[in-house]
């Protein structure tokens, strides 16, 4: 059986050089914002935690908090950074979007940073169905992902940096057809010479809310970014918000 591209893909070095460089006032920021649409003190799912950073956040704030995610390394993280920073009411467990079977227990469920449209379109809206059936009636799900618009009228097919003697190339390729856009990454360093491939289905905000629609969603709401602003063809992200019907 063909391998799934996340299963290479989401290891040490993304955690190194993509995850652990996130700063901490932007998931304040992140944090801050999603807080105003959840009831406070509410049960949360953070579907595709990651190394935890906003499950931890929300827990700080009051939150009852659940993160799932399928990297034991990821999980392994979160639950040490957890500890250390005593934060009782939460937990992780390895879980896949695809085989969730939350029912109505939850007052909020969020999907971050682009955890969205890893698979086929009937994939991606089972997954986006399981996390609105994981809602309580009422409950609030907030999805996170970049904006195709933006990214196809400023589309960059090739970046380059540099991180403590690591080049890290990226070469871009977008399917019209699929829409899905392909990045080749290349580490090289001193002893080190990786690659990747990452697919993932860009989506029009047009197209998420329908997706909602679908998925029993309503009073749907659209930002542009964190900071609430009106969402535009120029908003770099898609942050999409739907109450449970």
């Amino acid at each position: 059986m063909k391998k799934e591209w996340t299963e290479n893909y989401f290891d040490k070095l993304y955690m190194k050089y993509f995850l652990l460089t996130q700063k901490e006032e932007m998931t304040e920021q992140q944090t801050t914002f999603i807080k105003t649409f959840l009831r406070p003190g509410g049960r949360v799912l953070d579907t595709g935690c990651g190394i935890g950073r906003h499950s931890i956040s929300l827990a700080k704030k009051g939150f009852d908090v659940v993160g799932i995610d399928t990297s034991d390394i990821y999980l392994s993280f979160a639950k040490e950074s957890s500890i250390k920073e005593e934060v009782r009411n939460i937990e992780f467990k390895k879980i896949d979007m695809r085989d969730m079977d939350y029912k109505e227990e939850f007052d909020g469920v969020i999907n971050l940073w682009s955890s969205f449209g890893y698979y086929d379109d009937e994939t991606n809206f089972e997954i986006l169905k399981n996390l609105s059936e994981a809602l309580k009636r009422d409950g609030i799900l907030i999805i996170d992902i970049e904006n195709r618009d933006y990214l196809l009228k400023n589309f960059v097919y090739e970046t380059f940096k540099e991180s403590d003697g690591v080049f890290i190339l990226e070469r871009r390729n977008y399917h019209p057809l699929t829409s899905i856009i392909t990045t080749h990454r290349f580490f090289i360093g001193k002893d080190l010479k990786k690659e990747y491939i990452r697919n993932i289905r860009m989506y029009s905000a047009t197209e998420m809310i329908n997706l909602y629609k679908s998925a029993a969603l309503k009073e749907i709401q659209v930002f542009g970014n964190f900071a609430g602003e009106k969402f535009s063809i120029n908003s770099k992200r898609i942050i999409i918000i739907g109450k449970k019907a």
